[in-house]
């Protein structure tokens, strides 16, 4: 499966500089049984980084492990591994508009699935740059 993952932007990823590997954190829900809102990332799958506000898409990402739950984390307990496979600064990555994703799709999410098409374009454009 292909994923756009939202990110927040930091200076480093404004200039296009990532380390080699991450974890990406997703929301988590806890219950009297334990977290609930896992995730579907898979070992191998890709990502395509969105950063939120910019409208911009600067880096792709493959998932190294499956999400692991970080009970040390308020927001964000879901915890994936991932390597960071091409980042461009965001002043030369493509926008979502660009890529054909919907912006309304956006709002609140914190990950969507992409289609095979879209995720290509956004392959060849941030390999290309």
């Amino acid at each position: 499966m292909r994923w756009l993952k939202i990110l927040h932007t930091t200076p480093e990823r404004q200039a296009g500089r990532w380390p080699a590997t991450l974890a990406v954190g997703d929301p988590h829900v806890l219950r009297p049984d334990g977290p609930v809102r896992r995730p579907a990332y898979a070992p191998g799958d890709p990502m395509l980084v969105y950063l939120a506000g910019t409208y911009r898409c600067p880096a792709l990402l493959r998932v190294l492990a499956d999400p692991a739950f970080d009970p040390d984390q308020d927001r964000w307990g879901w915890r994936t591994r991932v390597a960071v496979t091409a980042a461009v600064p965001v002043a030369e990555a493509p926008t979502v508009d660009e890529l054909g994703i919907d912006r309304r799709s956006l709002g609140r999410h914190s990950r969507l699935r992409l289609d095979a098409s879209t995720y290509a374009r956004a392959a060849r454009r941030l390999d290309a740059a």
